[in-house]
């Protein structure tokens, strides 16, 4: 990475004080000329105090506006300060930062405006989800990739990395309720290329999913509505 290049990874965190300063510890471990912005989601633990601490930029919203929000806030903080790239993650220490420079590279090289983490583009249904959410992904995989014209087989995992141009089209347009399966279609509506990368993401650090059947059935019924939404809306350049 050279030094006239920005990158900025942008981490939406609630509550998340107790991982939060070994997340951004081993960010800068591994990308030492990489600036990183917690966005603080109305938290009510020492989740900013802790991000400030560890050396990130903290913005705090004004109440709990959820991931979407918390993530539109990333873009428009990155387009706002001209960042070249922006590397959205989770706090949770889920999403192993030895991958960002892999995420970076083509975007680095201009090959694709977007890439995307992918926990199954070369392994199908493991421990790295609950087998009701592998069975909603798997339906997703199928609508994205035939509304898209192109194959996509993680379309919830939230580790991505976006170049100048995807920035300025997702500080604009950003989806407000399920973000991850409605940004592809964005991007393919805006003309922009994207491509999957493989990943790996680790176990969690406490606790297990909370995705029952009947809960993974509402959940996939309320993303098919947003992508609905998604398709028809104006997408503002």
């Amino acid at each position: 990475m050279t030094n006239s290049i920005k990158v900025l990874t942008a981490i939406p965190a609630k509550n998340e004080s107790s991982q939060l300063l070994k997340t951004i510890a081993e960010i800068f471990k591994t990308q030492k000329d990489i600036d990183i912005l917690v966005v603080n989601d109305g938290s009510s633990d020492k989740t900013a105090a802790v991000a400030e601490k560890a050396g990130a930029t903290v913005i705090s919203l004004y109440s709990n506006l959820g991931i979407a929000g918390a993530r539109e806030a990333g873009f428009k903080y990155a387009k706002e300060n001209n960042y070249d790239i922006l590397v959205q993650m989770d706090a949770d220490g889920q999403h192993d930062p030895k991958y960002i420079k892999n995420l970076i590279k083509p975007l680095l090289l201009n090959k694709t405006d977007v890439v995307i983490g992918s926990r199954f583009l070369r392994a199908q249904y493991s421990n790295q989800t609950s087998r009701p959410r592998y069975i909603g992904i798997s339906l997703l995989s199928s609508i994205l990739t035939f509304l898209t014209s192109q194959k996509i087989t993680d379309p919830t995992c939230g580790f991505s990395a976006y170049n100048k141009k995807a920035i300025n089209i997702l500080a604009k347009n950003y989806p407000s309720d399920y973000p991850e399966p409605e940004v592809p279609i964005i991007l393919y509506r805006a003309m922009l290329k994207f491509k999957e990368i493989p990943i790996k993401i680790r176990p969690r650090a406490g606790g297990q999913s909370s995705i029952s059947y009947k809960k993974a059935l509402y959940y996939f019924t309320k993303v098919l509505l947003g992508i609905f939404i998604t398709c028809i809306r104006k997408i503002e350049k």
